[in-house]
C-alpha cells in the first residue's frame, strides 16, 4: 500500500439528512490516530465481522488502552512508518429518521365476516438506532457493503414487511373504523422485533386503508347489516323480494311460501309494534266482555261488531258479502276492492296485521286468501 500522506484524524463530516451510517474509506488504521465522534454518532471498529470496540461521542486516541485487542493485531505495512492494524470504522447516526410506507396485503373483513379481501394501506413511520453494536450485527453485518443508501432501502423494506405481516392478521373493519387504534396495535406488535435489531420504533401511523372497488359494495352492505337496525333492514329487504316473488306467482307454491316464511320473519321484526297495538286496544277498553277489532283500512280500533269505522268511515268487512272459503274471517273487507289493488294494514279475512310488509302481497301469508 502506498504511503498515506493524509491526516491521522478519523471523522464523519457532511452527513446527509437520510444518511444512517458511513464507513471510513481507509482499510488500515494507524497507531495513535485520533477518532472524532460527534454527539449524534457512534463509531464502531469491525474486524473479521466482529465488533472490537464502540466509541461514544468525543475525541479518542486509538491505543491499546482503549482497544486492548490491538496489541495482537498490529501489522507492519509497507509505506507506513507507524504500526497499523486492519479494521473497518463504521459511523452510525443517532438521529431520528422518518419515512412513508405503503403495503398491500390480504386480510379478513371482520370477526363475524371471515371472507378475505385485499387491503391497501399507507402511512408514516419514525425510528432511530439505539444500539450501534446490535444494529451493525443484526442488520448491517449481513450486507455486502456498508453504504448508507443500501441500509436505508433495507430499513424501508423491513418496515413494509413487518407492517404487512401484522395488518394481514387484523380485521379490515377494525382498521378502517379505527385508524388510531390500529396504528397503536401495529406499532406495539412489531416494535419488539425492531428492538432486537438495535432499532427503536418511535412512531407508526396508518393514514388510510382501502380495498378494491369490487369489494366496496359488499363492505358497505356489511356495515348496514352489522348493527341491529341493519339486521332489520336486511330482513325487510328479504321480505320485499319475497313479496315481489309471491305477488308475481300463483297457486299453492306461492301460498305455501308466504305462510311458511313471512310469519317467522314478521314476528321477529314486529314484536314491539304488536305490543303497542295490544296496549292501544286495552286503552280503548277491550276485554272479554267488550271485544275490539281494528279497521283493515286505517287500523282504527272499533267495537266488535261494527258497521262503519269510527276513524275512516268505511264499512266494516262484516257488512260485506263473505268470500266462499273455509276461512272464517275475524275482520273482513270488500274482497272485490282487495283484488283491485287496495292497500291493507290487516288481512281482511283472518285479521292478521300485515302493515309492516313492503306492500300488500297477492295472497295473505297467514290464511292464504287472495288479496290482489
Amino acid at each position: 500500500m502506498a504511503e498515506d500522506k493524509g491526516t491521522n484524524v478519523i471523522k464523519w463530516d457532511n452527513a446527509g439528512t437520510d444518511d444512517i451510517l458511513w464507513e471510513y474509506d481507509k482499510e488500515y488504521i494507524r497507531t495513535a490516530s485520533v477518532l472524532v465522534v460527534n454527539d449524534w454518532q457512534w463509531a464502531a471498529f469491525v474486524r473479521d465481522g466482529q465488533i472490537i470496540a464502540v466509541f461514544e461521542s468525543g475525541k479518542h486516541t486509538i491505543t491499546t488502552a482503549n482497544i486492548p485487542v490491538l496489541s495482537k493485531i498490529y501489522e507492519k505495512v509497507l509505506g507506513y512508518k507507524e504500526s497499523v492494524f486492519k479494521a473497518k470504522v463504521i459511523f452510525v447516526s443517532k438521529k431520528q429518521f422518518m419515512g412513508k410506507w405503503g403495503v398491500r396485503a390480504m386480510c379478513k373483513v371482520a370477526e363475524d365476516y371471515q371472507a378475505p379481501i385485499p387491503l391497501m394501506a399507507n402511512g408514516e413511520y419514525q425510528y432511530r438506532v439505539n444500539d450501534a453494536a446490535l444494529f451493525i450485527t443484526q442488520i448491517v453485518g449481513g450486507m455486502k457493503s456498508y453504504s448508507s443508501g443500501e441500509v436505508t432501502n433495507f430499513m424501508k423494506s423491513y418496515i413494509n414487511e413487518q407492517i404487512t405481516q401484522n395488518l394481514s392478521q387484523q380485521y379490515y373493519m377494525d382498521i378502517y373504523t379505527g385508524l388510531e387504534k390500529a396504528s397503536m396495535t401495529t406499532k406495539v406488535s412489531i416494535e419488539e422485533d425492531f428492538r432486537n435489531r438495535g432499532v427503536e420504533l418511535l412512531a407508526l401511523k396508518i393514514n388510510g386503508v382501502q380495498t378494491e372497488e369490487k369489494y366496496q359494495e359488499d363492505i358497505y352492505k356489511f356495515q348496514q347489516f352489522r348493527s341491529g337496525s341493519g339486521r332489520d333492514w336486511k330482513q325487510f329487504g328479504v321480505m320485499e323480494h319475497m313479496a315481489d316473488a309471491i305477488g308475481e306467482s300463483s297457486g299453492g307454491a306461492a301460498i305455501g311460501t308466504g305462510m311458511l316464511l313471512f310469519p317467522q320473519m314478521y314476528q321477529q321484526l314486529n314484536q314491539q309494534q304488536q305490543q303497542q297495538m295490544a296496549n292501544q286496544m286495552q286503552q280503548q277498553g277491550a276485554d272479554a266482555q267488550h271485544p275490539k277489532i281494528m279497521c283493515p283500512y286505517c287500523g282504527g280500533v272499533n267495537d266488535y261488531p261494527y258497521k262503519f269505522c269510527k276513524e275512516c268511515g268505511k264499512p266494516a268487512p262484516s257488512a260485506q258479502p263473505q268470500p266462499s272459503s273455509t276461512t272464517v274471517p275475524v275482520i273482513g273487507a270488500d274482497t272485490t276492492s282487495a283484488k283491485n289493488g287496495k292497500r291493507f294494514n290487516n288481512c281482511p279475512y283472518c285479521g292478521e296485521d300485515i302493515s309492516a310488509l313492503p306492500k300488500t302481497p297477492k295472497f295473505c301469508p297467514y290464511c292464504s286468501q287472495q288479496l290482489q
